[in-house]
């Protein structure tokens, strides 16, 4: 619907969007799954580059984002956040952002982190982010009272049905 969500954005993803021909204004909101520098550089400098722009995240992910990078840029906290808007998402809630169905769920990983099923037209996209997709793992940490069992559950019950899994 000529309106772009970057998932994750890696440092200078502008310029990548630019040598694609890809109006970088065409993005008007970033997805964050966890505060790695991998998965949450670009996202500080799309805020900054672009000015406003919209963040959907949990609040525990907001929450350790904006921790951070007061920190890193010596911003205090109320500062930095001001600068972009925040929608929440609730993991196991579909909500619609952008006309496409979207659901959050955690996944298994150092630190909070969630990953995402998105339709829209017809398809299907999974996008885990960085998780422990490793059954006989899965059920060891169950063994071992780490994980409940609908937890367990939740995570070997993998979307392996849409069209697209990255």
């Amino acid at each position: 619907n000529h309106r772009g969500i970057m998932v994750d954005p890696p440092v200078h993803s502008t310029r990548v969007l630019e040598s694609f021909n890809i109006n970088p204004k065409h993005i008007q909101a970033l997805l964050i799954t966890h505060c790695h520098a991998d998965h949450d550089a670009g996202a500080l400098q799309k805020i900054v580059q672009e000015g406003r722009i919209t963040v959907y995240t949990t609040h525990t992910v907001l929450s350790s984002f904006v921790n951070k990078y007061s920190q890193l840029t010596g911003m205090d906290a109320a500062t930095f956040r001001r600068m972009f808007d925040h929608v929440a998402v609730r993991t196991g809630e579909p909500m619609t952002i952008h006309g496409a169905a979207v659901t959050f769920n955690y996944s298994l990983h150092s630190i909070p982190c969630m990953g995402f099923e998105v339709t829209f037209r017809g398809k299907g996209l999974v996008y885990p982010s960085d998780t422990l997709n490793d059954p006989d793992a899965i059920r060891a940490l169950e063994e071992q009272g780490v994980l409940t069992a609908d937890r367990t559950k939740q995570l070997l019950e993998f979307p392996w049905h849409h069209h697209l899994i990255l």
